[in-house]
């Protein structure tokens, strides 16, 4: 299992156990102070849960955008939980979308002055603006006469506390979780090199989302756990071209033994070295880097992973050096799965890629399935 989800795992757990001990104890003791026999306190409870979060969703996108704003970045995509819009040419327009966040995601392209110190404090400066409106109206509740209105807004109130604070405490974690957070941008604006990366990948997925064919993500030679995974990107753009001494060049460069990154972006390079060496070197000499220089744990991610890009090197892997059918099988029964987690923008060249390995499969086992 990957680092960040183990991470994103523990989080749950532990927001989980909080919101259990919260509605035992605090929220518990609410009703019973406040609470006014003309309403259900489940329905109650329930309709202030959803009406809650449905707010900070929005509310979030909204700093978001203003945010943006205030950094001089255009918005090009606002999505809230699947509901997105989009701007295109000919104006904004609605439609259903993936995004990459708990609850949502706000897409920017950067302009001259761009910078994103804004775009991810301002969650910060929302957050609490609201959590001081809820203190006040709990505070007022307390003091309200028995049978007001006030009585079950105070109790409305604690639970929009709990629930905002949460998603809050959530999107400011300083780690790098399965969805990115403001947390993990915040902690990448802190270092130069990364702040900047930062705002050429948020621009890059800005462009992919109203599929402008500008967007790309350039080589970085500053090297750094999160510049080495864009450096991935650029080093898949100059597959799908079909240039393998570029993507080659970058994965050497990025090769360093004594470079410290995460032992998962190790394996990915390993996993498109392979590939690239299978794709244009004699076979000879793939088997005695394979067997010489990519150990069992590298072998093992390649095997399990599965992403396109460690499909196709399982796959050449099982059939060029292996001659294994039934792992050649076994890697083909799980691209489609893997191709849904491709941009739409890569999608027609990655399968073109994908029916390349297959044929150079074929010519070392003519007489195996397609």
């Amino acid at each position: 299992m990957k680092k960040e989800s183990v991470i994103s795992t523990v989080f749950l757990f532990i927001v989980l156990a909080v919101a259990i001990i919260m509605g035992l104890t605090v929220i518990s003791d609410a009703f019973e102070r406040l609470y006014e026999p003309n309403l259900s306190p489940v329905v109650f409870t329930l309709v202030v849960l959803i009406v809650g979060f449905v707010f900070n969703i929005v509310f979030m996108e909204i700093s978001h955008i203003v945010g943006a704003k205030a950094g001089k970045c255009k918005v090009v995509s606002v999505n809230c939980y699947f509901l997105c819009l989009k701007r295109k040419k000919e104006g904004w327009k609605f439609c259903i979308d993936d995004f990459d966040g708990l609850t949502g995601e706000t897409k920017i392209i950067k302009t001259e002055k761009s910078k994103l110190n804004a775009y991810v404090w301002m969650p910060i400066v929302f957050y609490a603006a609201e959590l001081a409106t809820c203190i006040v109206l709990y505070s007022m509740g307390q003091t309200a006469p028995s049978g007001s209105a006030m009585k079950w807004l105070a109790i409305a109130a604690l639970l929009w506390i709990i629930l905002s604070s949460i998603l809050f405490v959530y999107d400011f974690i300083p780690f790098k979780l399965d969805t990115m957070n403001d947390g993990y941008r915040l902690s990448l604006l802190t270092k130069p090199d990364n702040a900047k990366a930062l705002v050429d990948y948020m621009d890059y997925q800005g462009r992919l989302a109203i599929e402008d064919e500008s967007a790309t993500i350039e080589f970085n030679e500053t090297l750094t756990d999160f510049t080495v995974e864009l450096n991935l990107i650029a080093v898949e753009h100059a597959l799908l071209k079909r240039d393998y001494d570029k993507a080659l060049e970058m994965l050497l460069k990025m090769k360093n033994p004594e470079l410290k990154i995460d032992a998962f972006l190790k394996k990915r390079i390993v996993a498109l070295e392979m590939f690239v060496y299978l794709m244009t070197k004699p076979l000879d000499e793939v088997k005695k880097f394979y067997d010489e220089q990519v150990n069992d744990g590298d072998r093992k991610y390649i095997s399990n992973e599965a992403s396109v890009e460690s499909l196709r090197a399982y796959a050449l892997i099982a059939g060029l050096i292996d001659d294994s059918s039934f792992e050649v099988q076994y890697a083909l029964s799980k691209r489609e799965k893997a191709f849904k987690k491709v941009n739409k923008a890569d999608l027609e060249e990655e399968k073109k890629l994908f029916d390349e390995v297959i044929g150079k499969i074929q010519e070392k086992h003519p007489d195996w399935k397609k």
